[in-house]
């Protein structure tokens, strides 16, 4: 059975500090859940407790990349649009 993930080329398999090199503000956000669940770990915290931590902090972490992707592609949709037709004008709803 293999476990392993499949990497993005046979050739050459990318470390962390590579793939996160363009994005540090992620790559210190993992490191501060690894520091977290370490510290927690030390304090005697049961295993299943650093883990629920650790899972509630990555969830946060994964909602906060899903959004800021969102919002990045959202403007550039919005640009495009207004390059296609300078004309376009944002929406609003009209107040009653």
């Amino acid at each position: 059975m293999n476990n392993e993930l499949p990497s993005l080329s046979p050739k050459k398999q990318r470390s962390l500090d590579e793939a996160f090199a363009q994005k540090p503000h992620l790559r210190r956000r993992l490191l501060e859940i690894s520091d977290m669940v370490d510290a927690a770990v030390a304090e005697g915290v049961s295993a299943h407790e650093a883990e629920a931590r650790a899972i509630e902090k990555i969830r946060q972490l994964g909602n906060a990349v899903l959004t800021e992707w969102a919002e990045k592609t959202e403007q550039q949709a919005r640009d495009h649009a207004r390059k296609e037709d300078p004309l376009l004008k944002a929406y609003r709803k009209k107040k009653p």
